[in-house]
């Protein structure tokens, strides 16, 4: 039976990291050029901070995805209490029935608990090296999210 759960980053790193290289080979656009490189040390001061919030979904003690926000204030709003989704993953053979949009959903409830009051995310919208579309923005608009702004990007060096 899956379980979604709230935990600290520090609880869960062991956990994610095995899942975030097929993560990465999943979804990351350019891999060649930005080889995977996490920052253990910034997130661990979010997490001092109390700045990350972590979902977990597990079944028994398997994690079978997870949702890490960066949660603190906007800084052209900073009487509102904004969560910046940063990583989002269900692993692929957990993929079935709603289990993501229930990962979504225990994150919204969490989040407010703590008082945040707006969401902020993105989606892929490249194909993955496999060809399937990475775009899940049905997704965020079945839960009930609007489209915000678009994003650009562009090789210097």
């Amino acid at each position: 039976m899956i379980v979604y759960r709230v935990e600290p980053w520090s609880a869960a790193l062991a956990d994610m990291r095995p899942l975030w290289a097929a993560h990465f080979h999943e979804v990351a656009a350019d891999q060649a050029r930005v080889p995977l490189d996490m920052d253990l040390a910034a997130y661990a001061a979010l997490e001092a901070a109390g700045a990350l919030h972590v979902v977990t979904m597990r079944d028994g003690d398997r994690l079978a995805g997870y949702l890490v926000a960066m949660v603190w204030p906007h800084l052209h709003h900073r009487s509102t209490l904004h969560a910046f989704f940063d990583l989002y993953y269900v692993r692929p053979a957990d993929r079935r029935w709603t289990a993501g949009l229930r990962l979504f959903r225990e994150a919204e409830r969490t989040l407010a608990a703590r008082g945040v009051r707006r969401l902020i995310t993105g989606t892929k919208i490249h194909a993955a090296p496999c060809g399937r579309l990475l775009d899940v923005g049905r997704i965020f608009q079945r839960l009930g999210w609007v489209e915000m702004e678009r994003q650009f990007g562009k090789w210097i060096g």
